[in-house]
């Protein structure tokens, strides 16, 4: 017996093309994918392009501190070693999550850029109003709660973790900062913004906590009797005036850019083509699933 006789698959082909002729090609199948098209058009132009804005990142090279002499040793037991540290990765995304860089950005006027209509004026961006859904006004009322009058460093703080991303991959040493936005111009800005004024406030935060222990140093060696003890305190000084001097430069301390903040030529979403050809199908499988019923209605009701 031949494979197409055993199988039917002649008797099967006659079967699907008199299905396909009776409930695909029909004038209702027309009419649904052409409502499809109209669904599809209204779709796509109540959706707002959103664009995928990127940059990549890469760890700053390390400059090797300099051994001022062998006591370094004993002042890092004393004082504790200075490289400790968890990934350059990890300090760079606590401090760009950080509510004090949030707070540098909104004294730079970033918050009145993004919550209101860019005046750089004081006097207006820490003033900017707050606007509320009525239920989140029924709530804080029932509950006895007050809710905030304006915009201040707490929001930008909140747009910044909710709008930027930043990952890196297991074995590379690359870091990829990328959003999602309608906007692609202003998220180039505020990207090349916050990464910059990231790196720089892990650098003055460092240059503040040097001249901290400097401070605390020069008291301690007015006081100090002991010469390895002495040795060591000045050794931590002149350790800390090294780390201030490659501090205070324009260079990377965390992380370089490989490359600046920049976005794609077309929008990521909506996909267009995935909108249309999905309601392409579904219409015609609602078109074929009327045209059964109405001819089986008799025998399904």
């Amino acid at each position: 017996m031949s494979f197409i006789k055993k199988y039917q698959l002649k008797d099967k082909f006659f079967l699907f093309r008199d299905f396909f002729k009776e409930f695909v090609i029909t004038k209702r199948t027309y009419y649904f994918i052409g409502a499809s098209l109209i669904l599809s058009i209204l779709i796509i132009q109540s959706s707002k392009p959103e664009f995928y804005v990127s940059s990549t990142l890469r760890e700053a090279e390390k400059l090797s501190q300099q051994k001022f002499s062998t006591s370094s040793i004993a002042s890092e037991i004393i004082l504790g070693s200075s490289n400790q540290g968890s990934s350059i990765f990890g300090a760079f995304r606590a401090n760009m999550y950080s509510y004090a860089l949030a707070q540098r950005m909104w004294e730079q006027g970033w918050g009145s850029k993004v919550f209101g209509d860019g005046n750089m004026d004081p006097e207006y961006f820490n003033k900017i109003p707050k606007n509320y859904k009525i239920s989140n006004r029924i709530e804080s009322f029932l509950l006895g709660y007050e809710l905030s009058r304006f915009y201040s460093a707490h929001d930008l703080q909140s747009y910044i973790a909710r709008s930027f991303e930043i990952t890196t991959t297991k074995g590379l040493e690359n870091i990829v900062i990328f959003t999602m936005t309608p906007n692609k111009e202003f998220a180039i800005q505020f990207m090349n913004a916050l990464i910059l004024e990231t790196d720089r406030y892990a650098k003055n935060r460092l240059i503040k906590k040097s001249n901290e222990i400097i401070s605390a140093s020069y008291a301690q060696l007015a006081s100090a009797k002991n010469s390895s003890i002495t040795s060591a305190i000045s050794s931590t000084i002149n350790t800390e005036y090294f780390k201030i001097a490659n501090l205070e430069n324009d260079m990377p301390y965390h992380l370089y850019v490989v490359d600046p903040p920049y976005s794609s030529e077309y929008p990521i979403s909506p996909d267009t083509t995935a909108i249309i050809f999905s309601n392409i199908i579904i219409f015609i499988f609602l078109s074929i699933f009327f045209s059964f019923v109405k001819k089986n209605r008799e025998d399904l009701w």
